[in-house]
């Protein structure tokens, strides 16, 4: 097997633009032996995907070596994935509470300072082709490169070990409106924790106030959502 990385990784590398804060490359010019400085220089998530790419590193790939390569932005990554079901039209009974908790417990996790999330170690070290993996980032790097250029590292402060306790303790309380079982209470705590997730993910601190907003936000949503179903309730009875 090759060791070159595919043409079209490869042309995403080329297209590569440097921040003017900075911070490390995106998508490109790094040395994928090196490794990932989350507090100093934040690697973009091109760049650190297109990393895991390189064959050099194994046949196999494993969730554990992503997370690994993530180190706290793993969360972010996690907890994107787990709101991606709650944006669905229609809602199935018990499964904001199975997406809902985990996001809880990983929030709890963010504001004690666990570097790393927690998984089951069978969960981890189960892995896949390497090449699969590669041809999955090669169809999404394009999608990831556009975002990059409105997501990006900036104000540090609410990304840092401290900002990342704060998103966590403000993530408790808005997983747990998610995984409460109310009617088209979904989306609004999902996209603000998705927002937060984000913010996690490429050190975004305006990503984080949005996160923020969108958290107030959603309370007042799902709070009007109920006091909507009560009402109507009330009147459906007393009728």
């Amino acid at each position: 097997m090759s060791t070159e990385p595919s043409p079209q990784v490869s042309s995403f590398r080329r297209k590569a633009k440097t921040p003017r804060d900075g911070a490390m490359p995106i998508a490109g010019d790094f040395d994928p032996g090196a490794a990932v400085n989350d507090d100093a220089h934040p690697e973009s998530l091109s760049a650190l995907f297109q990393n895991l790419v390189d064959p050099a590193r194994g046949k196999q790939i494993s969730l554990r070596e992503i997370l690994d390569a993530l180190g706290e932005r793993g969360y972010g990554a996690l907890i994107i994935l787990l709101c991606l079901p709650n944006f669905l039209p229609f809602s199935i009974p018990g499964f904001s509470a199975l997406t809902g908790l985990p996001i809880a417990f990983f929030c709890v996790l963010l504001l004690l300072g666990v570097k790393k999330p927690w998984l089951p170690a069978k969960l981890l070290d189960r892995g896949v082709d390497r090449a699969s993996y590669a041809q999955v980032v090669t169809r999404f790097m394009p999608w990831l490169v556009k975002a990059e250029s409105w997501v990006k590292p900036r104000l540090p402060a609410l990304t840092s070990p401290l900002g990342e306790r704060m998103i966590g303790l403000v993530g408790i309380p808005v997983a747990i409106l998610l995984a409460l079982p109310i009617p088209f209470g979904n989306p609004p705590p999902a996209i603000a924790l998705a927002l937060l997730a984000l913010g996690i993910l490429e050190r975004d601190g305006r990503c984080v106030i949005l996160g923020y907003a969108a958290s107030v936000l959603s309370f007042g949503l799902v709070g009007a959502l109920v006091f909507g179903f009560y009402s109507a309730g009330s009147a459906v009875l007393g009728g």
